[in-house]
Formats: structure tokens, C-alpha cells, sequence
């Protein structure tokens, strides 16, 4: 049998003292599989000039290999008879001074990485029946393919009292399934869509039955991993159930978040676990608060059915006097859960940038890893072996320079062209060549280099970075062009973080050099790019990392459009013609027009002359004309005050207009000290660690936290009180309206009104702002 199908999870297990590995996917033909290999051993490499040494310490099984160093030296391969015997052998022999290489590589994703296999895979061989799962191969002959398959993904919910020690329900949605499972000893009447059981066991085992009835490939939720799947863990133990929720028996197995702002991570046989939350993040959706009741009320338009206050106190009183009101609300979480991911396709994108770095889609936020295996897959093709990562390099730092910013020209601003370098650092990259083994090639050639503006060579072989990103750049080009907005952002994804894993000291790869040599680059071509546009009479108002803002000697917003059109393919032939000159490279970089800011203000620093960097704000010509976009600004920060933000805009759409904005900003003022816009005036601030971190000193939102009546999540809502900060939930005082005049009101007003020559406390009308009393 030959078939192609897509691999959601990778593992092994120890069958008869001897590592099998385990690749459990679907079929393209809708069948699960699961491939069980017992013919890899696990291995790394040693240099062998080392072998003697390595020798001493303690008996080795060793066999020859073409494989080298990326500085050209033989090595040997050391085999281990179980994959957990390589750690500690690795680390003996770095106490001995001897180095290793790919010691660290899992032994499931080396499995993959020896095959070049990403996501999708080809099967031959004989499958027999599994228990649990369709087709069961041993042995099978296992290559890389495309392949596609759409995921069967299914949310669920648990209901539990205020402690998460008692299970009330589980709720689940997705493969027509919409339905709780409600613990109801009492055997009441249930309403639509809820079945009632004994106990929690009867519960826990409904669960489960379901799953292997719908067998979906994906579990969802929201924080479903910290909290959901943990407590359902605990009260299986506490019940004594096996919790068996995959394809085949085996444990649940849950890795705690490492750090506070981590993320645990679930491992269930066959399944493919995804939290909501971590879904959002990893593909960069920026939402001012994550909770589930936020998310959905900001991506759907509709909130959960209870919300805010002591929410604990109201389910258990809806499950004990009101079933239906409970049993709705149970059933709507876990539908928001899927619809949002749904709405927002981060599932498909998970699993297209599943495809792209052969990460499983539980890991493809994972950038260190997901650049790992894409380029030991090309060393391995090359013949080539990495160094292992040691426990000491995450600790080694070095000075790192970041991208260029032009001091900006204050003021307000009239048709104003913005130029993008498209993807600037990996451009550069495939422009100069920038890629580790070439770095360290060049050391020992040392001739007809690339040698870049802050001292780094490299060869002019073609290096494997550059070739990785040689063949995405039209890939997402082609993804662009069919309209397939996730497949061109899976892609783009993948190619921004090159550049941060090469600056991170926890990859292997990792070179500061590499890093400055990308960045220096960067501001190398920003600075030549303002004198390209100020030799040819034009005002560079503004710069950043890969943008420059100039301002446009046509009178009209159409013409300017046409100027910035022109100048760009002047800019572009300027530029190659300077790399071809002075590197003997073809550019691959592409200085774009962007948009064009009909009116634009760039704010000075407060309390200071100088401009403020990295804020701005302006009308975009071809938008809303009464929509003001903002840059850095107060008004897309999530720190500060809805009442802040409605400021922020309003002005700013009133200056850009040319109305006037006094009688607004005393408007809204005097609303905000007669109570009228309580409700603008909450406060909402992550927490960077837990509460009982914070020693030194406490910040607004920690003192709030501590006065909360229920458990503080990651972000704190509370409000600025006569008697300081207090949360939302457990509110004792008025609100200090004064403060937020002059703590969220006053900042953003005052660049608007400096610009006009008008003055906060006058405008206002506020004798004591002027110290008057």
C-alpha cells in the first residue's frame, strides 16, 4: 500500500528495551495512522580526531561517517542504545573537554530531519488494523510528500467550583457536536443539548467516549492546557479513571509553562492539543486582553454569558437552581473557543507553518527549533553536523546593534511618501550571503569574499540560509497571487524570524556577528537611501529600521502618489547598481512605495524639543479620510485608559480636519469630573510575574491584584480609586477623576495643542493647573 498523509505528532516509545519511534497522523484518504519505526538508533557526532579521548572516559560504540564539521573535520558517529542515555553521555564528555555535535536533537525530530520530511509524508508498506487507530504500519519505507489533509478540530469546557477541585461539566463543540456533559447526582431533568451522569467518573468517561466516537485530530479551548486539561488530570487521579483522550492508550502528559509567561504543553497519543490563547500569539493577533469573554467580544461581536464580577459564585448558583441558564453558558464557551479560531484561521495556519519547518502544529511558535530543523536538514543533505547546544549557552550575551532611526521632523506635515525595503533582513541575507557555515568557511579561505560593513565575511558559495530563503520568497509570492492569506503569512513568519534566531543565544547557530552584520546592513542601505532622496532635492522627514518618509514636491495627493511611484524605480536601479559596484552582488532588495500620508504629525518628545521616535500620526490617502492612523501612540497601547484613547483620536481627527479642539477637550473634561465617563477610566496592565515576585516595590496594578476578591489572571483591570488602585471586582471608592486629567487626558492632548499654540490648563480652564491657589 502506498499513501500520503499528514503528521501530527512525532514521539517513540521503549518497546522491549529498544526506542520505537511513533508518527501518528491522518491520511489524505480521511483514515488515522500511526507508523512505527523500530530501525533508528540514536546517535551524535564527536570530531575524530577526539575519538581516543572520548575513549577514556567510558566504552563507546562508534562507526565511521563521510560527515564533517562545518570546519571540514571528520567526525564519528557515537550510537546509544536509548535516546535518554545521550544526555548524559554528551555532558560527560564536554566535562572532558570534548565537544559534541547534534547530541541535543530530539530523537523523533531527527527521525524527520534525516528524511527531510515536513508535515506531510509518503507510506509504504503493509498496514493491519490498530486499536483505536485505522491503519498501523511497522517498518513501513516513510518519505517526504505534500500533502494536505483538513484537520477535524473539536472544542471543550469544563465547568468546576471556585477552587477547580469539583467538576460541574464538560461542554464540547465542533463535528456537529454541540453538548455538556453535566456531573448531577441528583439525576435532574436536563434541558436540549445536556446529558446528565452520576459522578464525576461517569462524566470523565462520557468524555472520552466521545472522543474516540468523533475522533477529532485537533483539541482546542481556551487555556485549555493550564487549566482544563490539568484539572481534568487531577480529578481523573482523584477518581482513579484512566484518562485515556487519544488514538491509542496511553497517559496524558502535560509539560507546566516554563516562566510566567509561558505555556504548558499537552501530549495526548494520536492528538494534536491547541490552545486558543497560544494560537492568537504565535501568529502575532494582538488583542488588549486574551480572556476567552474579551477575545470573542472583540472577533465576534458576542461575549460569554456570564461576565465580569464573581462569576465563580454565579455558575455554581446556575448549576444547582438554574440548569438551562447553566448548561448555556457551558455550551457557549466552547463554541466561542472554535469559532474564534475558526474566524481567525490560526488552526490552518498552525498547520501550514506545520508544512514549512516540519515542527508538528503544537510547535511551530517554537522559531529556535523550527530554524533548527530546516537548516540541520540541509546540513545533513550537505553532509554536514552542527555543534550541540551546551546548558551554558543561553547564558553567553554580546552587544547587539539594532536598526536605524532618523530623528524625526516635528510638526504637521502635508503629502507625505513612505518607502518599505520589503522584508529587509532577509533580503539582505540572500543579498550578502549572510549564513553560518559560510561565516565560518570564510575564516579558512579567506579569499574573494563578501565583507560587509561591520567586518563580517562571507563566502560566495551559495549558502544554505540564503538558499532557504530563495525558495519562500516566491512561494510567497505565488500565495499572494491565489489570495491565500495563510499560507503568505505562515510563510512570513518563517522568514522574519531568521534574523532573531541567529541574535538569540539559546540557538545553536547563534553568532553575533551574524546578527550585527544583518542590522549593520540594514542601516548601512537606510542612511544610503535619505542621501539618495536628499542629493535629489527631496526632505527626509523621518527614518526606522527599514522605512524613510519623505516628503513630496507635488501639491496634490494624486500626483504624489505618481512622484513616489517614479522615485522608486529610480531608488531601485540607484541601488543595485551601488551593490553590483561595490559588492559584485545582484540586490535583492526592493525599496517599496507604500502609502502616502495626505497630513501627517510627528509628535516631540514630551517635556523636550526633540522629536519622538517610533510615534506618529496621519491621514492615509486612499482610506477613510476621517480615519486617523496611529503609530506608537497611546491609542494603541493597551496600558492606557479607553478615556485616553477616545481623546487621542478625537483630536487628532479635529486637527487634522482644522476644527478647533478647545471646546472638545473642556467638554470632555468637565464630563470626566461630573462622573460621566466612569466607565472609560479602567486601567488594564499585565502581570509580568507572580505577585509574590514584587518586593522592591509595587506597581498600580499589583496593588490591585492583591485586593482582588478572585484569582488574578495575567492582565488586571482595575481603576484609579480615591483610596489608590483597586480591581474591578471588589471597587470601595470613587474613582480619582483627577488623576486621570492629568495622568491620561493631559499626555495626549498636549502635542495637539502644542502644535496650535494653546496651553492645557487654559484650555481646560483650571485655575489650579495654573497654580493660581
Amino acid at each position: 500500500m502506498e499513501a500520503c498523509g499528514f503528521i501530527l505528532q512525532a514521539s517513540y516509545r521503549i518497546v522491549a528495551e529498544k526506542p520505537v519511534v511513533h508518527l501518528y497522523g491522518r491520511l489524505e484518504s480521511g483514515a488515522s495512522f500511526l507508523v512505527r519505526d523500530h530501525r533508528q538508533s540514536p546517535h551524535f557526532y564527536i570530531r575524530q580526531a577526539d575519538l581516543e579521548a572520548a575513549a577514556a572516559t567510558r566504552a563507546l560504540r562508534t562507526r565511521a561517517t563521510p560527515q564533517t564539521t562545518f570546519a571540514g573535520e571528520p567526525v564519528a558517529r557515537i550510537d546509544v542504545a536509548l535516546p535518554s542515555d545521550a544526555p548524559g553521555m554528551r555532558d560527560e564528555l564536554h566535562r572532558h573537554g570534548i565537544d559534541t555535535y547534534e547530541a541535543d536533537v530530539r530523537f523523533a525530530v531527527r527521525y524527520l530531519i534525516d528524511r527531510g520530511i515536513k508535515g506531510g509524508c509518503r507510506i509504504v508498506g503493509e498496514p493491519r488494523s490498530g486499536n483505536g487507530i485505522e491503519l498501523v504500519f511497522d517498518d513501513p519505507h516513510v518519505t517526504a510528500a505534500d500533502a494536505h489533509i483538513e484537520p477535524r478540530v473539536l472544542a471543550f469546557d469544563i465547568e468546576t467550583d471556585h477552587r477547580a477541585e469539583r467538576l460541574l461539566a464538560i461542554s464540547v463543540y465542533g463535528q456537529g457536536l454541540d453538548e455538556v456533559l453535566v456531573v448531577d447526582p441528583d439525576a435532574r431533568p436536563m434541558p436540549p443539548r445536556a446529558r446528565g451522569f452520576v459522578d464525576e467518573r461517569a462524566v470523565l468517561e462520557a468524555f472520552c467516549a466521545l472522543l474516540s466516537q468523533f475522533d477529532p485530530d485537533v483539541l482546542t479551548g481556551w487555556n485549555v492546557v493550564d487549566f482544563d486539561l490539568s484539572v481534568l488530570a487531577r480529578i481523573a487521579e482523584r477518581v482513579r479513571y484512566p484518562l485515556h483522550l487519544g488514538r491509542e492508550p496511553g497517559k496524558l502528559r502535560i509539560r507546566p509553562a516554563q516562566g510566567y509567561f509561558g505555556s504548558g504543553h499537552a501530549s495526548i497519543p494520536g492528538r494534536v492539543v491547541l490552545d486558543g490563547i497560544d494560537l492568537l500569539r504565535g501568529a502575532f493577533v494582538r488583542m488588549d486582553e486574551y480572556s476567552l469573554d474579551a477575545v470573542a467580544r472583540s472577533v465576534l461581536g458576542e461575549g460569554k454569558t456570564l461576565a465580569g464580577g464573581d462569576r465563580a459564585h454565579s455558575i455554581m448558583q446556575r448549576y444547582l437552581e438554574d440548569l438551562p441558564a447553566f448548561a448555556l453558558y457551558a455550551r457557549t464557551d466552547a463554541r466561542l473557543a472554535l469559532e474564534i479560531v475558526e474566524k481567525l484561521d490560526v488552526v490552518r495556519l498552525a498547520f501550514a507553518r506545520s508544512k514549512l519547518t516540519g515542527m508538528t502544529p503544537d510547535r511551530v511558535s517554537a522559531s529556535i527549533a523550527s530554524f533548527d530543523f530546516l537548516y540541520l536538514s540541509a546540513l545533513y543533505e550537505r553532509g554536514l553536523v552542527a555543534p550541540s547546544v551546551r546548558a551554558d549557552d543561553a547564558q553567553a550575551h554580546a552587544a547587539q546593534a539594532g536598526g536605524a532611526v532618523f530623528e524625526p521632523t516635528t510638526g504637521i506635515h502635508e503629502n507625505v511618501m513612505v518607502f518599505d525595503f520589503k522584508s529587509l533582513y532577509p533580503s539582505i541575507i540572500r543579498t550578502f550571503n549572510v549564513d553560518p557555515v559560510e561565516f565560518i568557511a570564510a575564516a579558512r579561505d579567506g579569499a574573494n569574499l563578501l565583507r560587509l560593513v561591520n567586518g563580517a565575511a562571507f563566502r560566495r558559495t551559495p549558502g544554505i540560509l540564503p538558499g532557504m530563503l530563495d525558495d519562500l520568497f516566491p512561494q510567497r509570492e505565488a500565495a499572494k497571487a491565489a489570495g491565500d492569506a495563510v499560507a503568505s503569512q505562515a510563510i512570513k513568519i518563517l522568514m522574519n524570524s531568521f534574523y532573531g534566531v541567529l541574535g538569540t543565544s539559546a540557538c545553536r547557530f547563534y553568532n553575533p556577528e551574524l546578527a550585527n552584520a544583518i542590522t549593520g546592513q540594514g542601516r548601512y542601505f537606510l542612511q544610503w537611501t535619505k542621501d539618495w532622496f536628499e542629493q535629489h532635492g527631496y526632505r527626509v522627514l523621518y527614518g526606522d529600521t527599514d522605512s524613510v518618509f519623505v516628503s513630496a514636491q507635488a501639491n496634490s495627493a494624486p500626483a504624489s502618489v505618481a512622484e513616489a511611484e517614479a522615485l522608486a524605480v529610480q531608488m531601485n536601479a540607484a541601488l543595485a547598481g551601488h551593490i553590483a559596484e561595490r559588492w559584485k552582488v545582484t540586490s535583492r532588495l526592493e525599496l517599496e512605495f507604500e502609502k502616502l500620508y495626505t497630513k501627517l504629525f510627528l509628535p516631540p518628545m514630551r517635556h523636550a524639543d526633540a522629536g519622538a521616535r517610533k510615534r506618529y500620526a496621519g491621514l492615509v490617502w486612499g482610506s477613510d479620510p476621517s480615519e486617523v492612523q496611529f503609530v506608537g501612540m497611546e491609542v494603541v497601547r493597551r496600558d492606557w485608559t479607553e478615556l485616553a484613547k477616545m481623546v487621542q483620536r478625537e483630536l487628532y481627527a479635529r486637527l487634522f480636519a482644522g476644527e478647533q479642539v478647545d471646546a472638545y477637550l473642556a467638554g470632555v473634561v468637565g464630563r470626566l469630573r461630573d462622573g460621566e465617563l466612569d466607565e472609560l477610566l479602567v486601567y488594564r496592565k499585565g502581570l509580568r510575574k507572580s505577585l509574590d515576585s514584587y518586593v522592591a516595590n509595587t506597581p498600580p496594578h499589583v496593588a490591585a491584584a492583591r485586593k482582588s476578591a478572585a484569582p488574578p489572571g495575567r492582565t488586571i483591570a482595575y481603576l484609579i480609586t480615591t483610596a489608590g488602585p483597586e480591581p474591578l471586582d471588589a471597587l470601595s471608592h470613587e474613582p480619582d477623576r483627577e488623576h486621570y486629567v492629568d495622568k491620561q487626558v493631559r499626555p495626549v492632548a498636549e502635542p495637539v495643542l502644542g502644535a496650535l499654540g494653546l496651553d492645557f490648563a487654559r484650555v481646560i480652564g483650571d485655575d489650579k493647573q495654573l497654580g493660581l491657589f
